[in-house]
């Protein structure tokens, strides 16, 4: 697939060659050294030409005699890189200035510069004819190339109208015309075509130049380079929301201009979307690589229960408080499942798709459970009396196995909170912040106090000593360096 090239045409971008051999900026209007002459007034005085004389009528006389001084020509700027890359071109649009006759700035349009460097693209490369080299012309229904704001509305008409969608890469060199001309072209290029536009960027060789060798050039760059400080912000707001999958879709053409540079982000950005989709093995195996030897919890029956209580408390943060509460409930009530098949695996059977079954025979390591299973033998499943291990009976079973769940102001709280999560889990509709804290115990008023309950109920199922859920989640770990490593990258062109 074949790219096209859009280029910006100023008023420096052509050479010429005097008779001594050497070659000058056409444009360049500039005195030297304050009394030496410059170099458009050298190609004016090789030329003959009458002086004073504009840009615009300079280069006019040029186009029209170019019969005479084709050989004599060269695009400075984008030359090398139209040598180099012209193989690879299919279109080649020259982006030039013509303004009305009142227009001051009229002098120095660059129409008819745009008009020798097309002669010289289609001299010098035998790929492309004379329609594959068009000049889009700006100025004449009077936009003002030094307004932004007009520019940014030409540019999306000509992206839209006149510039086709390539069938490979759109090439942009933006180095001719005034800033705000430049500026247009790029935000509007990249919010049309994204991560399929690419950049070049073209570096001044004075003595090179001299000799008739164009500018060195480098890239292509993604376009999206040009606007990583707006990114980087946008990404670094998005990670407070915990927006993984957004922030994923924004960094995935800096993932692919700058592997290097990020090299762990993907993993840990793919890691975070995984956590938030409960998907804590995946989370894990991601970033696994970069956790210490201590933080290596695969083995521990009790990790994955911290990570779905940051996951509710990552949900309040985002004010979706009746995840928030399913989440925060769900990390205890799955604790107790693991706790009970880790301390008990010869009394407890998980059922697929079914609450886990624990036989009769626990009663006979807790003789104070038999009292309180007795007013259950009605729930009995098989003809040996074992009982699912749910609600009351999962409590007896804590409270019998581990005496202070029993006086536990946290679990007290915990089993009261049942009703609300199962009228959560049938019905439609929300759940105000006041009434999720409520649900979780009168004394309960902020975030900090409920985050406190469902880790102390958490610490003393696991026995476990953490002051907070972020200190026993990885994945706070894992956020943490993300956010880092996204607010000191510096994007290197």
């Amino acid at each position: 697939m074949k790219s096209i090239l859009v280029a910006t045409i100023g008023t420096r971008d052509v050479m010429f060659q005097i008779s001594s051999g050497e070659w000058y900026n056409i444009g360049d209007d500039r005195m030297q050294d304050g009394d030496i002459i410059g170099e458009q007034a050298k190609v004016i005085a090789d030329l003959s030409v009458k002086s004073p004389i504009s840009y615009r009528d300079l280069t006019k006389y040029l186009f029209d005699h170019i019969e005479i001084y084709r050989s004599r020509i060269k695009p400075i700027i984008i030359g090398k890189l139209i040598t180099e890359k012209g193989a690879n071109l299919e279109k080649v649009y020259l982006i030039a200035t013509d303004q009305k006759p009142e227009v001051t700035q009229r002098k120095k349009d660059s129409v008819h510069a745009a008009q020798l460097i097309k002669d010289w693209v289609i001299h010098e490369l035998d790929s492309l004819k004379a329609e594959d080299v068009e000049i889009i012309t700006l100025g004449e229904d009077g936009t003002n190339p030094s307004n932004f704001e007009e520019m940014f509305r030409w540019f999306r008409q000509v992206w839209q109208h006149k510039i086709p969608q390539p069938s490979g890469e759109l090439w942009v060199c933006l180095k001719g015309g005034v800033g705000q001309t430049s500026e247009a072209a790029r935000i509007s290029g990249l919010s049309r075509y994204g991560d399929r536009i690419q950049f070049f960027e073209f570096k001044q060789n004075t003595k090179a130049n001299r000799q008739g060798i164009p500018s060195d050039y480098s890239g292509p760059f993604l376009g999206t380079n040009y606007i990583w400080d707006r990114t980087q912000q946008q990404v670094l707001k998005l990670l407070k929301r915990y927006d993984y999958a957004e922030v994923n879709d924004l960094l995935q053409p800096y993932f692919k201009q700058d592997p290097k540079g990020f090299s762990s982000l993907p993993n840990l950005i793919e890691a975070g979307i995984a956590w938030n989709q409960g998907e804590f093995d995946i989370f894990f195996s991601l970033v696994k690589d970069y956790l210490t030897a201590a933080e290596q919890r695969e083995t521990e029956w009790w990790w994955k229960a911290y990570e779905q209580a940051q996951l509710g408390l990552v949900r309040l943060e985002q004010e979706n408080t009746t995840e928030a509460m399913l989440h925060s409930y769900r990390s205890i009530e799955g604790a107790l499942y693991l706790w009970a098949k880790h301390s008990f695996p010869d009394d407890v059977k998980e059922r697929q798709d079914k609450f886990p079954l624990i036989y009769k025979s626990i009663t006979h390591k807790y003789h104070a459970l038999k009292t309180k299973l007795t007013k259950y033998e009605a729930r009995k499943l098989d003809r040996e009396g074992n009982i699912e291990l749910k609600g009351r009976v999962l409590q007896g079973l804590l409270e019998v196995a581990i005496s202070e769940a029993e006086t536990s102001e946290d679990f007290k709280a915990y089993w009261k909170a049942r009703g609300m999560r199962n009228n959560l889990s049938h019905r439609l509709g929300g759940l105000e912040k006041n009434n999720l804290f409520k649900a979780w115990g009168e004394d309960i008023k902020d975030a900090q106090q409920w985050q406190r309950r469902i880790l102390n109920c958490l610490n003393l199922i696991t026995k476990q000593k953490f002051k907070s859920l972020s200190q026993a989640s990885l994945f706070s770990k894992i956020h943490n360096q993300v956010v880092d490593e996204i607010t000191h990258y510096e994007l290197k062109m």
